[in-house]
């Protein structure tokens, strides 16, 4: 949307420059390339902010990851509990082993709420792509409206000899 917007206002302010004020050839072509330096540091700042989102991608899924990890060592942990309750059942000690249930069943419900958390963050890593994908096909329609403004001024500056 933001793209969007300085890219109309962009192409408003050639035109309309070109429009009302009749200028000779040369101060067009210095108005001209006046907005394409704006314009190149337009997309310049543009691409720092999506390396940046591509940065944070990254590192969100590098801290997903790691949660995975954590889990599959929980199951673990909540497997050998199952076994040590299993153990105690066929003992006949049922005290420890409704105490391990009880252990075991809640280790389960904190690996089922990372589970959903990292599903959580798997959908906000989904969203952040599709922002970055949005800015980058903005970024890329600027740039290509940008050679076409650059042609133009040369265009224009040949016919000034």
């Amino acid at each position: 949307m933001k793209t969007r917007s300085i890219l109309l206002a962009s192409l408003l302010s050639i035109f309309g420059a070109s429009a009302f004020a009749q200028t000779n050839p040369v101060d067009q072509v210095k108005q001209d390339n006046a907005v394409i330096r704006r314009d190149n540091r337009e997309i310049k700042a543009e691409t720092r902010d999506i390396h940046r989102d591509n940065a944070g991608i990254n590192k969100d899924k590098r801290e997903i990851a790691h949660d995975k990890n954590v889990i599959k060592e929980e199951r673990r942990d909540v497997a050998l509990e199952q076994r040590r309750e299993n153990a105690d059942v066929a003992k006949g000690d049922f005290a420890d082993a409704k105490k391990l249930d009880q252990a075991r069943r809640h280790d389960l419900n904190e690996i089922k709420l990372a589970k959903r958390d990292i599903n959580h963050d798997r959908a906000d890593i989904r969203h952040d792509r599709r922002d970055r994908n949005h800015d980058v096909n903005a970024r890329r329609d600027e740039r290509h409206e940008r050679n076409v403004e650059v042609a133009k001024r040369n265009r224009d500056a040949s016919k000034i000899n």
